[in-house]
């Protein structure tokens, strides 16, 4: 169907292009962003006014460029929004606060052994609250919450990713209506994504993808997952699910690896279980860095896994180069930078062997810069990004059947 626009979802597209454009450049006087939007002088003058109403935009200091009275410039209210992010697995959670200038104000992380859902979501909830009494806000001002688990998902009714269906990494999270709950506990907006797409999305607002408009993000955790960034958007596929490289099929299982829930790649990319395995008094909170220590040492079992993952990896990698022809693949997650570059540097001297002839170009692949905070970051961020960032589709004709994408409309949006 093809969808078009008027003249309300111009206007709410244009609010948020000088929004973003203070927030990238400022401080900024009128001149110069009608000057970067290309918006006339007048538009300019009407939309900050109403930024500055609700509270969105302040006035920084007066700019004497030449002649004339100095402008007057402006800069984005970092503490009139927040927003919160949890990244959950089996291991671990970890939530971050953000304020409207993408800084994390409040961190916790907690360790978890397979966490059931009722007791998992009394602990968000009570994060939740902890972080906003350390920032001492009202949660008025707490504009979403961005949950990340590890995937597949499943589309509830209405499109909304309500569900959690991932049957290696939580079983006893099948069908959980996590939106729901969280939302009938907090009466805020929830947001729910997969811990992939969640990094890949950290990674482009927070780390060195954000001037790279087309990536892959690798996502080694709980297991293998991935993230598909292009034209600067996330691209989450039909159910949410786009870029689960975790689940692909494995093609060198031992005849005693070989059961339902061994044959997929993902499973030889347990982190915590691998160093559970090799030192299981170590706290699984630290796995990174145990596993750095191994790789200096030299430890025979986790180089013998290593070489294993190295050999799954590769064929994976050609695969996303093909089919999506990335600028870039970052590799982020849980595992230490020692050994992300050794798999790199494997993939550099395996795949020249496996391309044809022809192809004449590769993407470069990078360890990720946002870290091991990445998908909590990504999820905090979702909620502000969807509420004030130009998206594209903030120039379609809402649809009256249910949509996917988290949705506030903010004070200078609203009709008059």
């Amino acid at each position: 169907m093809l969808v078009g626009t008027n003249l309300q979802y111009a206007n709410s597209y244009n609010n948020r292009i000088v929004l973003e454009t203070i927030r990238l450049y400022g401080p900024l006087s009128r001149v110069d962003i009608a000057k970067k939007t290309q918006l006339t002088a007048q538009t300019v003058t009407n939309i900050t006014k109403k930024l500055m109403e609700a509270g969105l935009v302040l006035e920084d200091s007066k700019h004497q460029p030449g002649r004339g009275a100095p402008s007057i410039r402006l800069k984005v209210n970092y503490s009139a929004a927040y927003s919160i992010g949890l990244d959950v697995d089996k291991h671990h959670m970890t939530a971050v606060m953000l304020n409207l200038g993408g800084e994390i104000c409040q961190r916790s992380q907690f360790e978890l052994d397979y966490p059931d859902p009722n007791t998992t979501m009394d602990m968000m909830e009570r994060t939740i609250h902890q972080l906003i009494s350390l920032q001492k806000i009202d949660i008025k001002k707490i504009w979403g919450v961005g949950v990340a688990l590890p995937g597949p998902m499943a589309a509830s009714k209405g499109s909304e990713f309500a569900n959690v269906v991932s049957p290696q990494a939580m079983p006893s999270w099948s069908n959980v209506p996590v939106v729901h709950e969280l939302e009938e506990r907090l009466g805020l907006p929830v947001v729910l994504k997969n811990n992939a797409s969640a990094a890949a999305m950290g990674e482009l607002w927070f780390g060195s993808a954000r001037h790279i408009p087309s990536f892959f993000y690798v996502y080694l955790g709980a297991g293998l997952g991935g993230g598909i960034v292009v034209n600067g958007q996330l691209y989450a596929g039909d159910t949410g699910n786009a870029g689960e490289l975790g689940y692909f099929p494995s093609s060198q299982l031992s005849e005693t690896e070989q059961s339902v829930e061994n044959d997929h790649v993902g499973a030889f990319f347990r982190i915590p279980e691998l160093v559970r395995s090799i030192f299981p008094e170590k706290e699984l909170l630290r796995s990174s860095e145990t596993m750095a220590q191994l790789y200096t040492e030299k430890h025979p079992a986790l180089l013998a896994w290593l070489d294993t993952a190295k050999k799954k990896l590769a064929p994976l990698m050609l695969s996303v180069e093909y089919l999506l022809d990335p600028e870039v693949i970052f590799f982020g997650g849980h595992l230490p930078d020692n050994i992300v570059q050794d798999m790199i540097q494997y993939l550099h001297q395996t795949l020249p062997g496996l391309r044809v002839d022809r192809k004449a170009t590769r993407p470069d692949f990078r360890i990720a810069s946002a870290g091991y905070d990445a998908a909590a970051l990504g999820v905090a961020a979702f909620p502000l990004y969807s509420s004030f960032a130009p998206l594209p589709d903030l120039l379609l004709k809402k649809q009256k059947s249910g949509t996917s994408t988290f949705e506030r409309k903010s004070h200078f949006e609203k009709e008059e």
